[in-house]
C-alpha cells in the first residue's frame, strides 16, 4: 500500500493499462495530471493539439488500427464541449477511447467557479457527454480513481467498443490516498470472446449450407473484432460470395475472388445485386444503417423478409433492429465464425459449387467493370474524382493506410478504391463527422509507424480542420493530405440540384461578394505551417505529384482541383429517405 496524490494514481493506472498516448488541450483543472504525466514521460506520451475536437478523431483512428484505447484529455465545460464532436463520432462508429475531463474544485462548485457549467446543476461537465459515451463517472475523491479507471477501461473495450468518460474534480487530482495496484491490471478485463448460442449457431450452419443463393455480409464489427481471417476462411469453406458494408471494407481483400465489393447507396452494382437476390444472408457485425441499405428502400439492396436473414452481432440491441431475422446470434463475430467453421469440419460438409448463382453474379460483375470505366472522363480538367481515386491507388503502397473524410471524395473511395488488407481503410459513416479524416490521420500515423498513411478530404472539411497542420508538423508525421477542391459543399450541392433542379444552388458554394468562386489556397496555408505542399490543376501533373507526396519523409499536401458536377455512380435505387417534394 502506498500513498499517492490522485493525479499520480491516474497516470500510473494509464501506464499499467498500456495506454500509450494522452492527447488534448491543457487547462487549469488538469494541471496536476499534466505534472504526473510529465514524471512518466518515458512510459506514456502526452500530445498537445490546437483544438480539442482533434483529440477525439485521433483517438478514434488510433483504436481502429491498434485496437487499443488511448486517452483524450480536456478542461471542464467549454473544453469538454469542444471535445464532444470527436467523441460522439467515435461512439457512433464503435471506437474505444477514455475521455478525461477536469472539473471545478468541489468547494467552489455552485458559486460560479471559473468556467463552471452551472445552470441546470452544479459542475455539469459530465452532462455534455450524456448519450455520446458508453458510461460516465464523476470522481471527487482520489481513493476511487483506481477502481473507476479499471472499470472504464473494461467498459470501453468490452462488447461493442466505444468511448467512456471520467470527470475528475481538482481536489481528486491533488489530494493523497492510499492505493494498492493489482499485480496485473488486466485481471479486471475480460480476456475471452463471447461465443454465440450453440443451438442457434448450428441452425445457422444448416440454413446457410443448404442455401441456393447465399451471401456473407461483413460489417464494421468484423473490423472491430479483428475477424478478417475467420471471415475469409468461412466464406471459402462455404464457397459463398462476400459483400462488406462501407465500415467493413478491408476485412476481405479486393483480390479475393469471393469478394463483390461494398453494399448500399454507393455500393457496387455486383454487391447490391447479390444481396437483393440472395435467399439467405449471413450478416456479421452490421447494424444495417441508412447508407448500407440505401435508405431502407425495399429491393434496393435487401429484399428481407423474402430473403432469410441470419444476423450475428455482439450487441443484442442490433439483432432485428430493422429487419426480421430467421436466426439471431448474440456473440463475437470472430468466435461465431470459428464455431461455424468447426461445424463445417465435424460435419464433413462439402461446399456447393453454386454454379448458377456464381454465373449470375459474374455476369453482373462484368457489367460493373464496364460501368466503372464509363462513369467519368479520365482525361478531364478539372480532374475527375474517379481518376483521382485511381491515381491514389497506384501511388499508395498496398499495405498503406487510406483514410477518408466525409463527402463526395469519400463516396468514390468507398466504391472504387481497392483494399488488400484489414485495417488499411478508415472512414466514418456512423458519425460521418467533417474533420474526422484530416485530424484522425494523425492518430492513424501514430498507430502504424513505418506505414504510409494518406487521407482524402474535401475543401469544406479541410477548411474546418486547418488547426491540425501545426500538430502534424510538430510530430513530423509523414502523412499525405489530398484535398479534393471544388469550392463547395459539393456533397450537398449535388443532392440540392437533384431535388430542386439545376442552377438552384444556395448555401452550398464558396463565393466572393461578386459571385465568383472563392478558392482557398490550401497549399499556401500548409506551406506557411511547415508542410510541403503543391497545387495540382491538371490531370497530366497528378501522377508525378502523388509520387512526390508518397516519397516524402515528412508531411505533404496536394491541393487538387476536381470537378464538382461528376457524381459517384448510385448503384442502388434508394437514397436518403427525404419526403417527396410537393
Amino acid at each position: 500500500m502506498q500513498k499517492l496524490r490522485g493525479a499520480d494514481i491516474v497516470a500510473e493506472s494509464l501506464v499499467r493499462l498500456g495506454v500509450e498516448y494522452v492527447i488534448g488541450v491543457p487547462g487549469h483543472t488538469v494541471l496536476d495530471l499534466l505534472d504526473a504525466l510529465k514524471q512518466r514521460k518515458d512510459r506514456i506520451t502526452a500530445i498537445m493539439v490546437r483544438n480539442e475536437e482533434t483529440s477525439g478523431y485521433m483517438a478514434d483512428a488510433y483504436f481502429r488500427i491498434k485496437h487499443k484505447p488511448i486517452v483524450v484529455l480536456a478542461h471542464n465545460s467549454v473544453g469538454a464541449a469542444n471535445t464532444l464532436t470527436g467523441v460522439m463520432s467515435a461512439m457512433l462508429d464503435s471506437s474505444a477511447m477514455i475521455v478525461i475531463t477536469g472539473d471545478a474544485w468541489t468547494k467552489t462548485q455552485g458559486r460560479g467557479a471559473f468556467q463552471e457549467l452551472v445552470h441546470s446543476r452544479d459542475a455539469g461537465t459530465a452532462d455534455i457527454f450524456r448519450g455520446s459515451v458508453k458510461r460516465s463517472w464523476t470522481v471527487n475523491k482520489p481513493e476511487k480513481l483506481l477502481e473507476v479507471f479499471l472499470k472504464a477501461y473494461k467498459e470501453s473495450v468490452s462488447g461493442r467498443p466505444g468511448p467512456v468518460h471520467i470527470d475528475i474534480t481538482q481536489e481528486a487530482f491533488t489530494e493523497l490516498a492510499e492505493v494498492e495496484f493489482p499485480e496485473n491490471v488486466f485481471d479486471f478485463v475480460p480476456n475471452s470472446r463471447t461465443r454465440g448460442d450453440a443451438a442457434a449457431t448450428k441452425s445457422a450452419f444448416e440454413l446457410i449450407s443448404k442455401a441456393k443463393r447465399p451471401v456473407l455480409l461483413a460489417g464494421g464489427g468484423t473490423n472491430r473484432g479483428k475477424a478478417s481471417k475467420q471471415i475469409i476462411a468461412l466464406a471459402e469453406a462455404l464457397n459463398i460470395p462476400v459483400v462488406t458494408t462501407s465500415m467493413g471494407k478491408g476485412v476481405v481483400p479486393d483480390s479475393n475472388k469471393l469478394y463483390l465489393g461494398v453494399s448500399g447507396w454507393v455500393g457496387t452494382t455486383t454487391a447490391n445485386h447479390a444481396l437483393r437476390s440472395a435467399d439467405v444472408i449471413l450478416a456479421m457485425g452490421t447494424r444495417f444503417s441508412e447508407t448500407d441499405t440505401a435508405g431502407y428502400t425495399d429491393g434496393a439492396v435487401f429484399s428481407i423478409p423474402k430473403t432469410k436473414l441470419i444476423q450475428v452481432d455482439i450487441d443484442p440491441v442490433e439483432i432485428a433492429r430493422h429487419y426480421p431475422v430467421e436466426i439471431g446470434i448474440v456473440g463475437d463475430v470472430a468466435a461465431v465464425a470459428e464455431d461455424l467453421l468447426e461445424l463445417i469440419k465435424t460435419s464433413n460438409h462439402k461446399a456447393s459449387e453454386h454454379k448458377e448463382w456464381w454465373a449470375s453474379i459474374n455476369e453482373v460483375r462484368a457489367s460493373w467493370v464496364k460501368e466503372v470505366e464509363d462513369c467519368f472522363n479520365p482525361d478531364s480538367d478539372p480532374i475527375e474524382p474517379g481518376r483521382l481515386t485511381q491515381e491514389i491507388r497506384k501511388a499508395l503502397p498496398k499495405d498503406g493506410i487510406m483514410m477518408t473524410d466525409v463527402g463526395n471524395s469519400q463516396k468514390w473511395i468507398i466504391q472504387q478504391f481497392p483494399t488488400y488488407a484489414p485495417d488499411t481503410f478508415i472512414t466514418s459513416l456512423g458519425g460521418a463527422s467533417m474533420g474526422f479524416g484530416p485530424c484522425g490521420v494523425a492518430g492513424a500515423a501514430l498507430a502504424a509507424p513505418g506505414k504510409k498513411v494518406a487521407v482524402i478530404t474535401g475543401d469544406g472539411s479541410m477548411s474546418m480542420s486547418l488547426h491540425i497542420y501545426p500538430t502534424i508538423v510538430e510530430l513530423n508525421l509523414p502523412v499525405v493530405y489530398i484535398v479534393a477542391n471544388d469550392f463547395a459543399w459539393a456533397s450537398v450541392d449535388g443532392p440540392q440540384a437533384k431535388r430542386f433542379g439545376p442552377n438552384q444552388d444556395f448555401f452550398t458554394r464558396f463565393k466572393l461578394a461578386d459571385g465568383s468562386p472563392y478558392e482557398l489556397d490550401f497549399s499556401a496555408i500548409a506551406n506557411a505551417c511547415g508542410l510541403k505542399a503543391e497545387k495540382v490543376k491538371s490531370v497530366k501533373d497528378l501522377p508525378a505529384a502523388l509520387e512526390r507526396a508518397m516519397a516524402a519523409k515528412g508531411p505533404y499536401l496536394l491541393d487538387v482541383e476536381v470537378r464538382r458536377d461528376t457524381y459517384v455512380p448510385m448503384t442502388a435505387r434508394g437514397g436518403y429517405p427525404l419526403p417527396a417534394v410537393e
